[in-house]
């Protein structure tokens, strides 16, 4: 098949990139043709990936004006992504898969490709069938119709909100536009509002271990420099700062289980004012890590990732830690629970609830069955997330979509 995947970035500027990224060389290596358009790359380019063409002056009005507009609080409503790129570039292609689409991709984009092509959409957040936000949270206002949103300071100056909800209704409903949802949490929320002309599956995100290159743990310590004998917690985010990570929640219960003796190992960008809350305990600050083979060990040298994530779908920060032998301790929220399965890869605490976090933490330090729980991560993620099976469920779901759009074709 000649797949072209339409992502906002590429490498390490999100998660959606990311995985995108990752099936195109995984989809090359099953014998697929492949080409990643990247609305904005952030790192060099591989060979399969390409910039979205942009030519003139005109096309960056027409972008500076979406800018504008989700300033404003409206989904971008000039298709230019199509108007000056995609529609001369995929007549070679079988299907087009999009990553994701916030603040990046016109949904019109989407439409107007679907008339001349299927259209498939992995939704790596709640932006896909909400009026803008990227995860709601407690708001359901969604499952109606939006409109005098509690949390327009993150969307927008005005209230598009019920606008916007209507659009990405009306996108969901072309028989050419599937989708495709990572975790069967983000897949129950959307169909709580959208109605679905097209396919609508769970397609978990598949992991490729190898860059990793995993390490025992006392062999990544040394490699690192890090303490031998003591117990080290991870903390990890692109955007430590990002409220909805909840790495406050983190900070506090290793500061009430300071007495245990921790170091704690810090990935992420970090602030000056991060930085000064974790003043008076051990920290190793790692930056943000960009190198797969160091991020690896990294994870590896840790006893437990802690992961306070107010809202998330099916984090590749986790898979990564599980890929390398480590268990989680996290927030039971979103498609958390499908990888950090109590008893078994990890431990979960109610969402925001502090004082069962810092109980739990000093708990599992004390118990001494991270190991284990880290060989379980690590099997599961053989197990049920691996690159043959992530890659066969997407060439399964391909054929299905192609199939029926030869069946509509046929009707006519």
């Amino acid at each position: 098949m000649k797949i072209a995947l339409v992502s906002k970035t590429n490498g390490c500027g999100g998660g959606a990139s990311f995985f995108a990224e990752n099936l195109g060389g995984c989809l090359i290596e099953a014998g697929h043709s492949v080409t990643q358009f990247c609305v904005d790359p952030r790192q060099d380019l591989r060979p399969w990936q390409q910039p979205m063409p942009v030519s003139g002056w005109v096309s960056r009005v027409v972008r500076h004006a979406n800018w504008r507009a989700r300033q404003w609080g409206m989904i971008e409503p000039l298709p230019w992504e199509y108007w000056f790129g995609l529609r001369n570039q995929i007549k070679p292609f079988d299907l087009i898969h999009f990553h994701d689409l916030y603040m990046a991709i016109s949904p019109k984009t989407l439409r107007a490709l679907g008339r001349r092509k299927p259209v498939l959409l992995t939704v790596h957040d709640c932006s896909a069938f909400t009026g803008g936000c990227l995860y709601p949270q407690d708001c359901q206002r969604f499952t109606d119709s939006c409109g005098s949103c509690p949390r327009l300071a993150e969307i927008g100056r005005f209230d598009f909100t019920r606008g916007n909800l209507k659009q990405m209704r009306t996108l969901a409903q072309s028989e050419s536009v599937n989708y495709a949802f990572p975790s069967r949490w983000i897949q129950g929320e959307a169909a709580c509002t959208l109605d679905f002309g097209g396919e609508s599956v769970h397609l978990p995100n598949g992991f490729d271990p190898r860059p990793y290159e995993f390490k025992p743990r006392k062999s990544a310590r040394a490699v690192l420099g890090l303490p031998q004998e003591k117990k080290i917690v991870a903390i990890s985010s692109a955007a430590l700062d990002d409220h909805r990570k909840g790495v406050h929640f983190a900070l506090q219960a290793l500061i009430a289980n300071r007495n245990l003796d921790l170091h704690i190992l810090v990935i992420g960008r970090i602030s000056a004012a991060l930085e000064m809350a974790l003043e008076g305990l051990e920290v190793t600050l790692a930056g943000f890590v960009t190198e797969r083979p160091r991020l690896g060990l990294l994870y590896a040298a840790a006893d437990l990732l802690l992961f306070p994530s107010l809202a998330d779908n099916l984090p590749i920060t986790i898979q990564e830690a599980m890929a390398a032998g480590t268990p989680t301790l996290a927030f039971d929220v979103g498609g958390v629970p499908e990888l950090v399965r109590p008893g078994t890869t990890g431990w979960l605490v109610p969402a925001g609830d502090q004082a069962a976090m810092n109980v739990k933490l000093r708990e599992i330090l004390e118990s001494g069955e991270t190991p284990v729980y880290g060989e379980r991560a690590r099997n599961l993620m053989r197990e049920e997330f691996s690159v043959a099976q992530c890659v066969q469920r997407h060439e399964d779901l391909y054929q299905t979509i192609l199939s029926a759009r030869r069946g509509r074709r046929g009707k006519h």
